[in-house]
């Protein structure tokens, strides 16, 4: 190897002297970025919510905010930017400076939204960088009081009995919940509508009253609670500590299914990966705090700490699995 330098470097004088400009280069910007890291932050960090106040990641990200704040030393500012699906907030982050004060809290939504529409949505896979999961949720199948169904094989039957006459909420056309509803749909054979609304807390008082029939909800513990909703059982592979009462559904009438939704921070893909460890270790020390996971118990969800290759590999996995249901389904979507 040795030789081989030294002939080329014979041939052409330069070499050398490039190769220095590139090592120094690469020194410097390691400077850069490490002083960047030890330095931050210094003024208030900026968390862009692109749904709704009170849905899953709102609530999940304001539950590690104060934690957040007493380890980084600055005001965390939450802000809510909702419309098209959440693409204008993740495009307003991405968009933003690469310093690590504009953040934003994405979700299993956002790629569901990409399995969906391509060419019109966000590409949360490569267009922002991954910090962390703040939480891990298992949809919770619910239905109303009134149906009067206890079991997910009650359900079944109740649902093949009254073939078209049944339909079940979602947050959106293509989110997580109606692809997994249509997963649902698929592996029992009936036969059930698709009705879209704007965020779950519209999907319960909805659901309550009748009007439709169920849902696979991540944030349904506070409705079960108060009575608005039954849980039959969850997406998780076992039994989901926040609700141990309800069965996997995987070991109900459908052996295999199961789905676990997440929500998690990203910043900007130009962010220096110094910048990224310092918000990641405060995320996890957050989620390590008896406060923040209390309050993430109550909502009937996980603390999700991990580093920002495993928020990485389940974008990735959503991907596949989202895409795979779509296919199956022969499903389209309105852009």
């Amino acid at each position: 190897m040795r030789t081989l330098w030294a002939a080329r470097a014979k041939e052409n004088p330069m070499i050398p002297w490039i190769s220095s400009i590139v090592l120094a280069t690469a020194i410097v910007a390691f400077a850069n970025g490490t002083a960047a890291a030890a330095s931050f932050p210094q003024k208030p960090i900026r968390i862009i919510v692109p749904t709704a106040v009170g849905g899953p990641s709102d609530l999940c990200i304001r539950a590690v905010t104060d934690a957040m704040q007493a380890e980084l030393g600055q005001p965390l500012v939450v802000e809510n930017v909702t419309g098209a699906t959440g693409n204008i907030g993740l495009e307003r982050v991405a968009n933003a400076p690469g310093d690590g004060y504009t953040i934003v809290q994405a979700s299993a939504a956002n790629t569901a939204n990409l399995a969906a529409r391509p060419k019109a949505s966000f590409d949360i896979a490569n267009d922002l960088k991954p910090i962390g999961k703040v939480c891990v949720a298992a949809f919770t199948f619910v239905v109303p009081p009134k149906l009067g169904v206890k079991t997910v094989e009650e359900f079944i039957r109740y649902a093949k009995a009254n073939p078209g006459k049944l339909s079940y909420g979602s947050i959106g056309h293509g989110s997580s919940q109606h692809l997994v509803g249509e997963m649902f749909a698929a592996m029992t054979g009936i036969d059930i509508t698709h009705v879209p609304y704007r965020g779950e807390a519209a999907v319960a008082p909805d659901m309550a009253a009748g009007r439709i029939q169920m849902m696979f909800m991540a944030g349904a513990k506070p409705f079960i609670d108060g009575g608005l909703l039954v849980g039959l059982a969850t997406t998780n592979r076992d039994t989901w500590r926040p609700m141990p009462s309800l069965p996997p559904i995987g070991k109900t009438a459908l052996p295999g299914f199961t789905y676990n939704g997440w929500n998690g921070l990203f910043a900007p893909k130009g962010t220096p990966d110094a910048v990224i460890r310092r918000l990641n270790e405060a995320l996890n020390r957050a989620l390590a705090g008896a406060k923040a996971r209390a309050t993430i118990h109550v909502l009937g969800n996980e603390p999700g700490p991990g580093t920002p290759g495993d928020l990485a590999v389940q974008v990735r996995d959503d991907l596949a699995k989202f895409k795979r249901i779509i296919d199956e389904r022969r499903l389209t979507f309105p852009e």
